[in-house]
């Protein structure tokens, strides 16, 4: 059976690109046309995908926050969808769907600002089959780069945490550095004016608890800060001392406040 008028001549039940699918995706079609959303979830299924149809915008959101779908394939003049809030909406997303514009009722600037919103591509009715298929396909590849990225932040996010804990843990076992004379009293002696006056108050302060041993945490109670703004203050005095870690950092003051007695 042939289709014509809805997916382009040349579309059939029979079809062989199914057999050269390189991976299955679950895609959500949204037309306010019943036939046509029909007519596009029949062919996507017919090379390898799974589909779900909605007839609005709102439809759209609700099935998004219920099931997770790998592309967007929707029209533009449908409810909800009238100034192309929708795709304005889905960009700003955490993890933003991949999304193909689909129109009856095409424009220079729908054109335009479909792009502009990130869309996969921007295809007109009667749809070229063809290029439903290769913009299917190029949405499956940027959904796995966006999903590769989304892992190997939570990975990065992980060995971070690990490595917070490790900190943590050993944070007591590190003593700060003995020093003599003046630079007993103050340990900020140890530096040079230059490196006293590149950090800010706020990380003269973080360095001087520091000094006396505090971990992370108890920098954190004691400074009334987040301990997330105190790795970032250590982050910085460690650039603007030179050193790359807390071990580090001790072992430089208590050589400097060395240098400096004698």
């Amino acid at each position: 059976m042939l289709r014509y008028g809805l997916l382009g001549v040349g579309w059939s039940t029979s079809c062989p690109e199914a057999m050269e699918l390189s991976m299955p995706a679950r895609i959500l079609v949204a037309d306010d046309d019943p036939v046509f959303g029909d007519a596009l979830s029949i062919y996507l299924e017919q090379l390898g995908h799974r589909t779900a149809w909605v007839s609005d915008a709102e439809g759209v959101v609700r099935a998004l926050r219920e099931q997770r779908y790998d592309i967007l394939v929707t029209d533009i003049t449908m409810p909800g969808n009238e100034q192309m809030e929708l795709l304005e909406a889905l960009r700003e997303a955490p993890s933003p769907i991949p999304v193909i514009v689909v129109t009856g009722t095409p424009s220079l600037s729908t054109a335009v600002a479909s792009l502009r919103k990130d869309a996969v591509d921007y295809l007109t009715k009667p749809v070229d089959y063809q290029a439903l298929r290769a913009a299917v396909q190029r949405a499956i590849g940027r959904r796995k780069t966006a999903d590769a990225v989304v892992k190997a932040r939570e990975q990065l996010d992980d060995w971070s945490t690990m490595i917070h804990a490790l900190q943590e843990s050993l944070a007591p076992q590190i003593a700060p550095p003995e020093t003599t004379g003046s630079a007993q009293r103050d340990p900020l002696a140890a530096l040079t004016e230059d490196q006293r006056n590149a950090l800010s108050p706020r990380e003269t302060e973080v360095l001087l608890v520091l000094a006396t041993g505090a971990s992370t945490r108890e920098l954190s109670a004691q400074l009334f800060i987040s301990e997330h703004t105190v790795r970032n203050h250590l982050k910085a005095i460690y650039r603007k001392l030179g050193v790359h870690s807390r071990t580090e950092l001790f072992s430089k003051l208590t050589a400097w406040a060395e240098a400096a007695v004698h």
